[in-house]
């Protein structure tokens, strides 16, 4: 017999319009029965034990890995208001099925400005730091590699307290439902040359511009296609070579 068990991330699950609130929060509450349902459906039809998380992460709606000796599958919570096809999608999805892909992305098109927390206004947002101004940045690479404006959305990441013994850093990330380029403050500073900035901004622009390829069943991000583009950037091997040598003062510049 499967084992199954399933958790809800996170103190509240926020839907971007809550008026109608009332008639959201009576679609959630009842969906919330169906999470045990959801993981043994899911368990019995890939034949391993799966442990569902629901969250109400605005960038991943679905994603899944093997941890202790079971699947663990993140879901958002929009998907616990939808219909028996599209939890048979995400069992295909999950089991290696590619016809699934389209099913599933249409079902979150559909349903993220109902569930999915809109992100803060730039002008709420840090692109301007003490050294390097990222919005210019984008700005300029929008005219010299995207033939004009990227309409994308760009900040400084929040100072967290390194890990012990870290051995990497991620420099950039990009947040498809925001439309956001969030970069790693330890580059805002003086002896971080901009054309290595300009390097991290290009690369998660890249990803903004790029789709992603869809192969056995799940999406590839970083494609030969996605790597050429990388390499027009004039700056690439200079940063790539310039990262090898100073990684060991941004990991201790945090």
């Amino acid at each position: 017999m499967l084992q199954l068990s399933f958790e809800f991330a996170g103190e509240s699950l926020p839907i971007a319009d809550r008026d109608p609130a009332e008639r959201a929060q009576d679609d959630l509450d009842q969906a919330y029965a169906r999470a045990s349902a959801w993981s043994g459906a899911l368990a019995e039809r890939l034949g391993q034990p799966v442990r569902l998380v629901i969250t109400d992460n605005r960038s991943t709606m679905l994603s899944a890995k093997p941890k202790g000796g079971r699947l663990e599958v993140r879901l958002h919570h929009m998907f616990l208001t939808a219909e028996e096809d599209i939890l048979t999608a995400v069992g295909d999805y999950l089991g290696g099925g590619s016809k699934a892909v389209a099913v599933i992305d249409r079902f979150i098109e559909e349903n993220r400005v109902r569930f999915v927390a809109r992100g803060r206004p730039q002008t709420e947002l840090r692109s301007e730091g003490r050294h390097h101004d990222l919005r210019a940045i984008v700005d300029d690479l929008g005219r010299r590699h995207f033939g004009g404006a990227v309409d994308v959305r760009v900040t400084w990441g929040k100072r967290v307290q390194p890990k012990r013994r870290q051995r990497s850093l991620q420099l950039g990330t990009y947040l498809p439902e925001e439309r956001l380029i969030r970069i790693h403050p330890v580059l805002d500073q003086p002896w971080v040359p901009t054309f290595f900035v300009e390097a991290v901004v290009f690369h998660e622009m890249l990803h903004h511009d790029t789709p992603a390829v869809v192969h056995n069943g799940r999406r590839h991000y970083h494609t030969r296609a996605f790597r050429k583009r990388e390499r027009s950037f004039e700056y690439h091997t200079a940063a790539e070579q310039w990262q090898k040598e100073n990684l060991w003062r941004l990991l201790r510049g945090q």
